[in-house]
């Protein structure tokens, strides 16, 4: 099926956004600067910066000490450093201005993202290994769940690695299944508006592929993979499919680091309940992921028992 020009291109604005909210900790501005520059130049967006305030940085520490808190003091240390962030954009003609709130994290960005009209989340996590799942389960993972907006996350394996700020090369694993044309769209767009080179990638599953002959199966995946790039001849990018079949978190960063890819585009499904987050593919490549990883929410991706995919494919590719 090939998708007209108005389908391809739909979620432009999320492409290019013209709002971008940065939820930073005050600690990474060092990697995630030359992002927000190169992104926002792209699309001549306003940036906001935004730090939350939990309620636990605002206790004493000290044992048996009296529980004051100079949220002023607070305030104004925090404004501070944001400022110092915000004098590195505007140099450069962007639109910047600061914000700050009280509250858990993640409660707090999506009030922000309410109120500025954000179309764009940037943010960080930090540390390695358990380190960095503790990092992304605590906040990342609280808004992949449950935010419609794409989060451009610059993960533990990201952040001082030597990548190209504006994307030469996107790579997006594609389900086949569920509502993963949402982020196929958002993937073309972001092409599209970077002009660059676009790979699609569908895993297989090996349970799958063993019980159908394998040559058809990939076969009938790449039809479907191909079948998602627009025709028309105007196209400001390079695009290419490839299948492959086995684990797919390992899949998907070892094609990223084959094709040198800046940017990996991840659908993440919707309904996925928190506790369950941190054992998804999506967690995993986040946490995993050598470049930056931008997320966008959409439906299920269904749970069909195997078997009953199988007879799906072997009745597509008869």
């Amino acid at each position: 099926m090939q998708y007209p020009v108005e389908a391809c291109f739909q979620n432009r604005v999320l492409a290019a956004p013209d709002q971008i909210l940065v939820a930073t900790d005050l600690t990474d501005a060092d990697y995630l600067i030359p992002h927000i520059i190169a992104q926002a130049k792209a699309s001549n967006a306003r940036v906001t910066l935004f730090h939350a305030v939990r309620p636990t940085d605002s206790l004493p520490q000290e044992a048996g000490a009296i529980p004051f808190v100079d949220k002023a003091k607070i305030d104004r240390d925090v404004r501070l450093s944001l400022l110092g962030m915000a004098h590195a954009l505007q140099p450069q003609g962007i639109s910047c201005e600061i914000s700050v709130r009280h509250g858990y994290p993640a409660y707090a960005i999506c009030a922000e993202i309410s109120r500025t009209g954000a179309t764009r989340l940037i943010m960080a996590t930090r540390g390695r290994g358990k380190l960095a799942q503790v990092a992304l389960g605590s906040v990342a993972s609280e808004l992949l769940s449950c935010v419609d907006i794409p989060i451009f996350v610059v993960g533990p394996g990201a952040q001082h690695s030597a990548q190209q700020v504006t994307p030469r090369r996107i790579l997006h694993p594609v389900s086949l299944a569920g509502d993963f044309r949402r982020s196929v769209c958002l993937a073309l767009d972001l092409a599209q508006t970077h002009r660059a080179e676009l790979t699609l990638l569908h895993v297989l599953d090996p349970d799958v592929e063993r019980q159908i002959d394998p040559e058809r199966t990939f076969s009938w995946a790449e039809h479907a993979l191909r079948s998602l790039i627009p025709s028309i001849q105007d196209l400001r990018f390079a695009t290419q499919t490839q299948v492959t079949s086995g684990n797919l978190v390992e899949e998907v960063t070892h094609t990223a680091a084959a094709i040198a890819a800046d940017w990996i585009v991840l659908g993440v499904d919707r309904t996925l309940p928190l506790w369950r987050f941190r054992d998804t593919a999506a967690y995993k490549v986040l946490a995993r992921a050598a470049c930056p990883v931008l997320t966008i929410r959409h439906a299920p991706c269904g749970s069909r028992p195997i078997r009953e995919r199988s007879k799906h494919i072997e009745g597509v590719i008869a």
